[in-house]
């Protein structure tokens, strides 16, 4: 077959694809109509969703970062007040969960101890933040100390060290451990979480805390012998 008679054949397959196109539209042309103006509206409904998430996650970054500078600087009720119009208005977005997690430590702090814990549990079952959610079940074992379940309080300072990814919040929250340990006199368990403190801190006032308490669970030890 001739070049000239190939690209003849070529022509004519297209030109015959277009034409079925043309007839099958002819034929179906409400399906297809249909079809399209229901990709089209999809689209503006993804669009739409899209532009409006971001939008909420830029507000409540903006309340969120506010109520953050009011509470650096004392004035709490004002804090509290931006931190609920975040949670309140913007559920689901990162910034309205840290806002909880203020609302839960500022509760704690005031001494609302049931209200903090319920504010940090509810925090912690929300999209997994990991600067805040290990903080949150430390605070959830600060709750249960103040409510004097030691059982509770360990467990949760437990999981909260191993999801520290930073030593200086792990470090802290060992701390709060082993002073557990010791008050319930596990001797042991206290002195291998001070000695992963002295392993992993690099904070000063946290080392010497550790290494006093070691010191001092060795003296009980000479003692009993």
């Amino acid at each position: 077959m001739s070049k000239h008679m190939r690209k003849d054949l070529k022509h004519d397959e297209f030109k015959e694809t277009i034409e079925n196109i043309i007839i099958f539209y002819e034929h179906h042309k409400k399906t297809v109509l249909w079809v399209v103006s229901g990709i089209v509206i999809l689209l503006i409904l993804f669009f739409t969703y899209r532009n409006n998430k971001l939008t909420k996650i830029k507000k409540s970054k903006e309340i969120y970062n506010i109520g953050v500078i009011l509470y650096s600087n004392a004035n709490f009720d004002e804090a509290r007040e931006k931190f609920k119009t975040a949670t309140d208005n913007y559920q689901g977005t990162i910034f309205a969960n840290r806002s909880l997690f203020m609302l839960a430590n500022m509760s704690y702090k005031e001494g609302n101890v049931d209200d903090a814990l319920a504010k940090f549990q509810a925090f912690t079952k929300e999209k997994y933040d990991e600067i805040f959610t290990p903080s949150a079940y430390q605070g959830i074992g600060q709750c249960y100390e103040q409510k004097g379940d030691m059982q509770g309080a360990i467990e949760n300072y437990k999981t909260a060290c191993d999801k520290f990814k930073g030593n200086v919040g792990k470090s802290d929250c060992l701390l709060s451990l082993a002073r557990l340990y010791l008050a319930l006199q596990k001797m042991d368990e206290a002195e291998d979480v001070l000695e992963e403190i002295l392993d992993i801190s690099e904070d000063t006032e946290i080392l010497k805390a550790a290494s006093k308490k070691i010191k001092l669970i060795q003296a009980q030890r000479e003692l009993n012998e």
